[in-house]
């Protein structure tokens, strides 16, 4: 088992509309998670992350601020190879997997939930039960309201810290 926590940044891959005038800007992003380890190689991972960006332009139906809270709930498969390195690990892995996405805008009084999927790839260093990893994901999910219909790559990046046990 190993639980990690991570912070860092998060941007949208690409505009919120096809032409260009809604884009998300860069924003930040937090994250826990817990991984059960199948084997040396393979786990299961349960992650909660909690986020904010804003968008930048005009967008029908949207009032007040463009800030957004975004808040993710996933599970996901992890593959990783581990390798001795001196008195420590280093463990690059991949993962993938499915969950949700929570949207709030601020000073709005409407949520919305929608399917999300999420790919992604990290670098941890382990040594003894502690360890430092970066990590990079691609939340992936429709976005359909305020005038949108595409779908939105929220991408974050970001260094945290690890325990094992």
């Amino acid at each position: 088992m190993t639980v990690g926590g991570g912070f860092g940044g998060l941007s949208g891959a690409a505009d919120a509309d096809q032409a260009g005038a809604n884009s998300l800007g860069l924003g930040w992003a937090a994250s826990l998670d817990a991984t059960g380890w199948i084997n040396d190689y393979v786990g299961i991972r349960a992650t909660g992350g909690w986020a904010q960006d804003s968008l930048d332009g005009t967008a029908a139906g949207l009032v007040g601020r463009g800030k957004f809270n975004k808040f993710t709930y996933d599970a996901d498969l992890v593959l990783r190879y581990p390798i001795k390195s001196g008195s420590g690990w280093i463990l690059p892995y991949v993962l993938g997997g499915a969950g949700a996405i929570s949207i709030h805008q601020l000073e709005a009084s409407d949520t919305w939930t929608k399917f999300a999927g999420n790919f992604g790839a990290g670098l941890e260093y382990r040594f003894g039960r502690a360890g430092i990893r970066a990590e990079a994901r691609d939340n992936v999910y429709k976005l359909d309201r305020y005038g949108f219909d595409k779908t939105q790559h929220d991408i974050a990046w970001q260094g945290g810290v690890t325990l094992s046990f």
